[in-house]
This record gives C-alpha cells, sequence and structure tokens, in this order.
C-alpha cells in the first residue's frame, strides 16, 4: 500500500502520466491481475479499444494505484489462470507447445526457464568440475544454471572482465536493437534500464552487475585465454591448455560449455591494398579508446547493424563521410529507440505489481507470429504480389520510411531500396542514418571498391577518394564458430576440421557434436531463433537448462561420459535442412547470394534455427535420452 508520504509526494496528475506512458497491455493484465474486476478483464488488448474503454482503463489504474501503489512482487498464478492471463493478453488462444515454450516469458518464478533438483540432490564427486568459456550473456546463464544446481564451475575469459561483445564493441552509439526489457535475465528482477533501448555502457554494466551480484565474478579467472582442449577418453575429462597472466597452463574439466559467442571474430573486408593503407583502419570491435574524428576524412564501410549505428555519431565530428554501401539494407523505425525511460513509467514499473512481468510479456508478444511474413506466399505471387501479402505491406510500410527520411531525393532512394525482401535477413534499426544520408558533409557511395593505396581508395566507377581513416563496420565471421580454440574429441578428431571437411558448422539442438563428449555449445550453429519473439538471454537460459539436465542425469547415474548419437545428429540435421529450405531466406526473392547468415557454398542456413519457437523450445527442454549415449 502506498504510505501517507508517498500519497503527499505523488500525485494523480503524475500518476496519471504515468499510466498514459506506459503499454496500456501491461497495465490492463496487471490492474486485472491485483483486483480481480472482471469490467477490466473484459477489455480487449488496446489495439481494439474504443476511446472510451481506452479511457476506463486509465480512470481505474490511477484510481487503484492512488490507494495501493507498492513495490510487492506477485507469485506465479496456478497454471490454469496463468495460462487464460497470457491469453488475455494478446487476445488469441495459444497450444500446449505454445504455452510451454512462453509461460516463463513473464517470470514470475525465481529463475524462470532453469531447472532445478527435484528431490535430494546426489552426492557430486569430487572430481566433478565445469568448465565456462567465455563470461559474456550465455556465460553468465551457464554459471547461473550451475550455480542453481549446486555444481562446482569456473569461468574462463580471455578479456579482462565479463560481458562478451559488450566488452570488446565500445564504437560510437552502440546499444541493443531489441527493447531492453527483452534483453535481461528473468532471475534479475531489480535492475531499472535508462532507456527503452540502453547503449553498450549499461549493457556491459548490466552484465557486470550479475556476475558480482550472483557470485559468478569470484570463479571467474580474466584473462584466461583458452587455446586447446583435448578430451582424454581414459579418464572421461576435458584436458585444457589456458593462456595466462602468469603464462601457459593446464586445467582440467568433467563437463565443458562454450559460451563464445557467434560475434567474436572481427571480419574485415577483403580488397586489395587494403594494407597499403597509410592512414587508421579500425573494426568497431576493436574502437581505440581515444579516437578523435573530429576534421577527419572517413570512409564507413557497411551498413548492418554497426554502421547504422554509427554513422550519426561519426558524421557529427568528421569533415567528411563516404558511406560504402555494398549491399542496401531493409532498415526499419523503432518506438523509443535513444529515447530515456521517463520518470513517471520508471515509478510505474515500481509501484504498479505485475507490470514488469507483462511488459516483458509483450515484449516478445508481438513477435510470435513474425514466421507469417517470412514464407513465400506463391498464390499471392499468382495475383501479381511480390512474396505474400504481410510481407509486402512491410515493403510498402518501409518504402514509404524511406522517401519520408530522405526528403523524397528520389535519386538516393533509388540506391537505398534493397532488391530482396524485407525479413530476410536480420533487422537493422534506424539510428538516424537515412537523415545522416542528406548531410552536407555526408556522400553514399555504391560502385564497388576495387582497390585501397596508401592514402585512399578508387571504386570500380572510376572515383578516387582520399580519406584519413577506413571504418570497416563489415560485421564478424559467423561461420567461424568457437574460433580459435582447438577441440580435439575421441580419437585425437579436430572439430573445425570437422566442420570444413563436410558443409560447415553443424550441431545437435545447436550444442552437441557426436565424439565431443561432455561438450555443449551456447548460441552454437543453427541456434539464432528466426522467430517466437523470445529474447536470447532466456534462450542462453534454455541451453544452459538442456546441459543442466544432461549432467543432472550423468549425476544421478553416476555416468562420467554423454554424447550424443551419430544417427540421433544426422536425423536432427536432416530434418533442421528440410525446415530451413521453407524459408524466404532460402530463396531468389529473399535475396539467398546476399544473406550472409546462409552458407553460400552448401546453400544452407548456417546461423539460423528454422524450427517455430515453441518447437525448438521443446526439443532444447524435453530432453530426448534415447539421443543420447550416458555411460
Amino acid at each position: 500500500m502506498a504510505t501517507a508520504a508517498q500519497a503527499q509526494a505523488i500525485d494523480t496528475d503524475f500518476i496519471r502520466r504515468a499510466v498514459s506512458c506506459a503499454d496500456l497491455n501491461a497495465v490492463r493484465v496487471a490492474l486485472y491481475q491485483n483486483t480481480g474486476d472482471e469490467e477490466i478483464g473484459a477489455l480487449p488488448p488496446t489495439a481494439q479499444m474504443s476511446d472510451v474503454q481506452r479511457s476506463q482503463l486509465i480512470d481505474a489504474a490511477v484510481t487503484w494505484l492512488a490507494d495501493n501503489a507498492s513495490g510487492a512482487r506477485l507469485h506465479e498464478p496456478p497454471e490454469a489462470e496463468l495460462r487464460r492471463l497470457m491469453t488475455l493478453v494478446t487476445g488469441k488462444a495459444m497450444s500446449d507447445e505454445e504455452f510451454a515454450a512462453r509461460r516463463d516469458l513473464p517470470a514470475f518464478r525465481d529463475f524462470p526457464f532453469m531447472v532445478a533438483w527435484e528431490g535430494e540432490r546426489p552426492s557430486i564427486p569430487d572430481a566433478f568440475r565445469v568448465t565456462i568459456i567465455g563470461s559474456g550473456p550465455a556465460g553468465i546463464a551457464a554459471a547461473m544454471q550451475c550455480r542453481l544446481l549446486g555444481l562446482p564451475y569456473t569461468v574462463l575469459d580471455r578479456q579482462d572482465q565479463a560481458g562478451g561483445t559488450w566488452t570488446i564493441n565500445r564504437y560510437p552509439d552502440v546499444r541493443v536493437d531489441t527493447p531492453s526489457v527483452n534483453y535481461e535475465f528473468g532471475f534479475e528482477k531489480d535492475h531499472r534500464w535508462a532507456e527503452h533501448y540502453n547503449r553498450g555502457e549499461s549493457v556491459r554494466g548490466y552484465l557486470q552487475h550479475i556476475s558480482r551480484k550472483y557470485g559468478i565474478a569470484e570463479h571467474t579467472l580474466f584473462n584466461h585465454d583458452v587455446t586447446r582442449a583435448e578430451f582424454d577418453e581414459a579418464r572421461d575429462v576435458w584436458v585444457l591448455t589456458v593462456n595466462t597472466p602468469e603464462g601457459e597452463k593446464t586445467m582440467e574439466s568433467t563437463v565443458v560449455i562454450t559460451a563464445a559467442g557467434t560475434f567474436a571474430n572481427a571480419q574485415l573486408p577483403d580488397i586489395e591494398g587494403a594494407d597499403t593503407f597509410k592512414g587508421l583502419f579500425v573494426h568497431p570491435s576493436k574502437w581505440p579508446a581515444n579516437l578523435d574524428l573530429t576534421g577527419k576524412r572517413i570512409a564507413l564501410i557497411g551498413n548492418g547493424s554497426t554502421g547504422v549505428q554509427l554513422l550519426g555519431a561519426v558524421a557529427q565530428k568528421a569533415a567528411h563521410v563516404t558511406v560504402i554501401q555494398r549491399t542496401a539494407q531493409w532498415i526499419s523505425p523503432r518506438e523509443n529507440y535513444g529515447a530515456p525511460i521517463p520518470a513517471e513509467l520508471a515509478w510505474l514499473i515500481d509501484n504498479l505489481p505485475g507490470y514488469w512481468n507483462w511488459s516483458r510479456y509483450l515484449a516478445s508478444a508481438g513477435l510470435f507470429d513474425f514466421h507469417l511474413m517470412q514464407r513465400v506466399d506463391r498464390a499471392w505471387q499468382e495475383k501479381g504480389g511480390k512474396v505474400s501479402e504481410a510481407n509486402d505491406q512491410v515493403r510498402d510500410f518501409l518504402i514509404g520510411y524511406i522517401r519520408s527520411e530522405t526528403n523524397g531525393d528520389e535519386e538516393l532512394i533509388n540506391k537505398l531500396i534493397p532488391d530482396y525482401a524485407p525479413l530476410s535477413r536480420r533487422p537493422v534499426v534506424d539510428n538516424g542514418w537515412y537523415r545522416a544520408l542528406t548531410r552536407d558533409n555526408v556522400d553514399l557511395v555504391t560502385a564497388g571498391v576495387e582497390r585501397f593505396d596508401e592514402t585512399g581508395f578508387a571504386t570500380s566507377d572510376g572515383k578516387y577518394v582520399e580519406v584519413d581513416i577506413v571504418i570497416a563496420a563489415t560485421g564478424f565471421d559467423v561461420l567461424k564458430y568457437l574460433w580459435p580454440t582447438r577441440y580435439k574429441g575421441l580419437g585425437g578428431q579436430d572439430l573445425h576440421e570437422t566442420w570444413d571437411s563436410g558443409d560447415g558448422p553443424r550441431a545437435y539442438l545447436s550444442m552437441m557434436m557426436p565424439r565431443f563428449p561432455n561438450m555443449f555449445m551456447l548460441y552454437g550453429p543453427n541456434s539464432q531463433p528466426m522467430t517466437g519473439g523470445t529474447g536470447l538471454p532466456q534462450w542462453w537460459t534454455v541451453w544452459a537448462s538442456y546441459a543442466g539436465q544432461v549432467m543432472m542425469q550423468m549425476l544421478r547415474d553416476g555416468k562420467t561420459r554423454v554424447d550424443v548419437k551419430p544417427e540421433a545428429f544426422q536425423r536432427y540435421n536432416e530434418a533442421l535442412d528440410a525446415e530451413g529450405a521453407k524459408w524466404l531466406q532460402m530463396t531468389p526473392e529473399g535475396g539467398i547470394e546476399k544473406n550472409y547468415y546462409v552458407n553460400q557454398k552448401a546453400r544452407r542456413l548456417s546461423v539460423s534455427c528454422p524450427f517455430l519457437s515453441p518447437d525448438f523450445h521443446r526439443m532444447c527442454t524435453v530432453v530426448e535420452w534415447d539421443d543420447l549415449d550416458l555411460r
């Protein structure tokens, strides 16, 4: 209940502003959960509300909060009631598989998506140890799962602090491109973000806060770079070779969980003469701490997520920026991108019990049916459409957005509209990129860069541009999973040689490889979800919980080795390829030739998971024990 002092300090006008700037769908369900008021429960989702209904909801919320505002935390409702509330949020019924995949999104449980012992925990052998490689968000998820199960673990990280990709990426205006509430762990319920889409520094601080608060930092050895890992099959342990500040060391572990991430190995453009350029050539993941762009002539290569985030900040300081667009991108706006969270909304998050939970759910709910826009509709095409009705609507919206941001400059607009369908590549969020292209000190180059020399570069249309600094926002080599660490499995089999001799990196459930026992990959091959809206921190937790379930079974049964059976690995990947072939990304309409998430040599998806989110969640949470060999 609100205290008398709070009631005096927070007047109803403040509360009304708080409710009005909040997600009214989350307000509606949280208020109903607190009050049981069936009039509130009968209101439709806000997109379907009349003005009268909207006012009714706001008035009811203001009145209730004036008397009942508190920082109380709601417990998870009984299963049937939780499902009813989840349906109330969206106005759509869900299947059992969808409910199972989504029930922890509101994060009512203390440790959502994680597993715990049921009954008495078996004794853990003194020699049993888990080593987690990487202290980014995936490594933190794995460490939390080990902590919850009481398993002895050590985290090794080659960097000097926790944070993973958020430690190495410190370029201007780096930030998340999903809502902050969707890029957080459900077990940390008291952290509050400053912005709707938080900056890299804030995300890094958040991850380090988690690492310290939950004791993970005490189990982490920083500046420890694993260069080699070899499985000793006589003893069923991994032997790790580690570069440390004190020199090379050897460590042993029963289980290895790799959390090195997909975005770990910078990819530089392969352009003739780049090594002869006398100016500064920088990749954003290696941004110099004191780099001064003032008055410089800059070439910015790339217009993916990083290049788009960078341009505005770079153009404000540089004398001139030449943007080198290799492939046109569909770049979209996001409501509240770059905006701070108002004080009123921050107050509401802390004082309307359940609001935080349902705002988390709604951050994902808008993408539950995202897959419907990522399939080609041949019947629609026969009527003259390009891809599907839904996808074509997105195209029309984005073209309209390009026109509005570029002041109708047709010559520029024609260079910016991609020749492939929207939603067939990783979404790129606009950070004022289109507007920056209209600045007097910014030029867009779409001709290919043929070569560099000491002072600049030449393009395929015969032009030469002198520059002082080249920023290569050219992403990461997403096929270099676990690189450069060498992993040796049974019989000395080399993991990278195995992948290279086939059709690229593969895994069972994105996590396990045959003949590499006691090893789990988090964010491994074909793990990037294409659908469902569930944020990556939740998926990292799901994958960590799979490893947790398997380790629990090993300890219950007194086993020392677990491996995925080759036939299960083969069957899973055959199903994965068959499902992958159905997606827009693998079609001419989706620009298959230009998608770096597609293994061009093997003509298959290499990063993305093609299974629908509820199906993949079931695969990763309901262990198929017949697929595994425990001994």
